[in-house]
């Protein structure tokens, strides 16, 4: 049998959706009624069932192929469908409202010329809920009316008969727009056309879902409320969703990172659930399907990669496995020591950047490994006093070790008034005596030439470090040790090859204690001449001792010499006893250099003595000695 009042089928109708236009050609109000007039199942045009929808092409004469290629055929217990050989879920549809472009409604009224309620038709892929814009003239769809009611649900054409009256209201409305990628995506998929997206390893109504999720947290945060979104926010939140999932992980993980960032330095602690949000709890609490997967395997992979998660944590139901970051709680827990010891370890040892004074111990983090590898060095670590004990070096020899670099603490802070509080290494420690030790002969441990680095370094007036130095570089032949000692102290040293070493280029002039022997003079009196100027100095450094010290140079005595002389010096040289001279200088009118008391000797400037006296007769400056006899005052 053939309808009479037939129409000709629409560009991409769903089978239904046919069937309501043909109620309405044929002015049955009801569709249902319409198909059971002519024995055909409703409910089997609905759910795409080949038989009935050929049935319903065989009534009005279209090609029952085409009409079978635009239904949305049910199979399953929970409400599924395959369109076009792609994987749909009733919530993947709407259904029970009539979304139309404005435009292709008029253009359908147009090119018709059938009764007017019978001619515009909803387009297949309408019905799917991603689908909100007309690509053909980019134009976001209305919504003309609502099918309320298990008997008109699937009753289109009634919904768009009630909004004809109001087409030039809808047309002056609606939005214009290009249609998002993913529109676009969902359009090319359904024609077969590849893409290459990573979608395309999801079944279409997980590519339709999983963008809207991503781009409603992306576009309101963690805590969005998916059922509110519709229309423009829906569009706005699956075209920006489809940017983040398009390429999978390289456009997942960068989004899960900026979900993470807030919480980085945030006081409070935040796990997955709170970071992620919405997406977190759709694919954790809201949803068991699977095939979300790989999804969750992205998610999974970045929560343990970036917080420390290990053995017996739980994502999406599975054990995340081997840990991959430890933070100062997860590591202090394990291993059992105090937070803030461990914290400023990781940081001594670059674990951590200065940034972390400001974060909490959980997001403190580093790579295992290395935490458990600093963990047992803290665990073995010693303190000064212990250090001390263990390398069997006395003080203040142990802070010299320090001071001049070669031993170093891991870690190191001030200790109130009292100096510094230091941490050590064992590996460190043991490595700096394997280095003092890799030469050291117990041969030569009775050798009497040899001694320890304490009486090595007395005896070459040198410092204690500067011999510790020449045995760490190798720098001498023979290195003893004592079989009666251990670590530092049994050591031992040829002092005669250290001395080498240590001593450095003679100094050009005399030390003070030689020119007290040259003039003569007492000490006190070399003193003085210097303090007041009347004796110039240089300060060098010493060859043997290493300190500073004034030395005179030959031609700075020598000038002194010419232009100065002591009362002692002057009887002296005349061959007189010293109070017989100044008895006569004292006639002549001649008056010391200075106080003498402050001088501690009598001084006069050559120039001033006359060169005979009345008394004596003799010439004075005359065969001036120069030796070194007694020492005067």
């Amino acid at each position: 049998m053939r309808l009479s009042l037939t129409l000709e089928l629409g560009d991409r109708e769903a089978p239904p959706d046919f069937a309501s236009r043909l109620s309405t050609r044929a002015c049955r109000d009801d569709m249902r009624e319409f198909c059971w007039d002519f024995a055909m199942d409703p409910r089997g045009i609905i759910n795409g069932e080949p038989d009935a929808v050929l049935a319903l092409a065989d009534l009005s004469g279209v090609d029952g192929q085409r009409l079978l290629d635009e239904a949305f055929t049910r199979f399953g217990e929970k409400r599924q469908f395959m369109y076009k050989g792609k994987h749909l879920l009733q919530s993947s549809l709407v259904r029970n409202r009539v979304r139309m472009c404005p435009a292709c409604m008029a253009e359908d009224i147009e090119r018709l010329d059938c009764r007017l309620a019978a001619r515009p038709h909803r387009r297949s892929m309408w019905l799917i809920r991603g689908m909100r814009t007309c690509e053909r003239h980019g134009m976001a769809l209305a919504e003309v009316g609502k099918l309320d009611g298990p008997h008109v649900i699937h009753d289109a054409s009634r919904a768009i008969a009630d909004a004809i009256p109001r087409l030039q209201f809808l047309g002056d409305a609606a939005v214009l727009r290009t249609p998002s990628k993913l529109e676009l995506y969902v359009a090319r998929r359904l024609e077969g056309t590849a893409s290459g997206s990573w979608l395309d390893g999801l079944p279409l109504y997980a590519a339709l879902h999983l963008p809207l999720v991503a781009g409603a947290v992306a576009l309101h945060g963690p805590k969005v409320a998916l059922d509110d979104l519709d229309g423009d926010d829906a569009w706005e939140c699956e075209a920006a969703g489809f940017e983040i999932v398009d390429k999978g992980a390289a456009g997942i993980r960068p989004f899960l990172d900026e979900l993470q960032a807030p919480f980085r330095s945030r006081r409070s602690s935040a796990g997955p659930k709170v970071m992620y949000g919405r997406l977190y709890d759709w694919l954790a609490h809201e949803s068991e399907d699977r095939v979300y997967d790989p999804v969750r395997d992205i998610i999974l992979e970045h929560a343990v990669e970036t917080l420390p998660f290990g053995p017996g944590d739980t994502l999406f139901g599975r054990d995340v496995g081997a840990r991959r970051l430890h933070s100062v709680h997860t590591a202090a827990q394990e291993f059992a020591m105090h937070p803030k010891r461990l914290r400023k370890a990781l940081r001594k040892a670059g674990l951590a950047g200065n940034d972390s004074d400001s974060m909490i111990d959980n997001r403190v983090v580093a790579d295992p490994e290395r935490v458990a590898a600093l963990a047992k060095e803290l665990k073995e670590a010693m303190n000064m006093t212990a250090a001390r004990a263990y390398l069997n070096v006395p003080r203040p020899h142990d802070e010299g070790l320090v001071q001049t670099g070669l031993i170093k603490p891991m870690i190191e802070k001030p200790r109130g008034n009292s100096g510094m509080h230091y941490t050590f290494r064992k590996a460190d420690l043991d490595e700096f005596l394997e280095r003092l030790l890799r030469k050291a002969d117990p041969a030569l441990g009775d050798d009497p030439a040899f001694e320890t680095l304490l009486k090595a370094a007395k005896r070459c007036c040198c410092a204690v470090m500067d011999v510790v130095r020449l045995v760490l570089d190798g720098k001498l032949e023979r290195v003893g040790r004592s079989p009666a000692e251990r670590g530092f102290l049994s050591v031992l040293v040829d002092a005669k090859e250290v001395r080498p070493h240590v001593v450095g280029p003679a100094y050009d002039g005399l030390s003070l204690h030689e020119v007290e022997k040259r003039l003569p003079a007492k000490s006190a009196a070399v003193k003085a001449l210097v303090e007041r100027g009347l004796l110039a100095t240089v300060t060098v450094k010493n060859p043997v001792t290493g300190w500073m010290q004034p030395i005179v140079r030959e031609e700075e005595l020598e000038r002194f010499r010419r232009e100065y002389v002591s009362l002692h010096t002057l009887a002296r040289e005349r061959g007189e006893h010293f109070a017989r001279v100044k008895k006569a200088l004292v006639a002549a009118g001649v008056v010391p250099v200075g106080d003498p008391g402050e001088l501690r000797q009598t001084l006069y400037r050559r120039a001033d003595i006359p060169t005979e006296t009345g008394n004596a007769g003799s010439l004075w400056g005359a065969n001036l000695s120069m030796d070194n006899g007694n020492q005067g005052e």
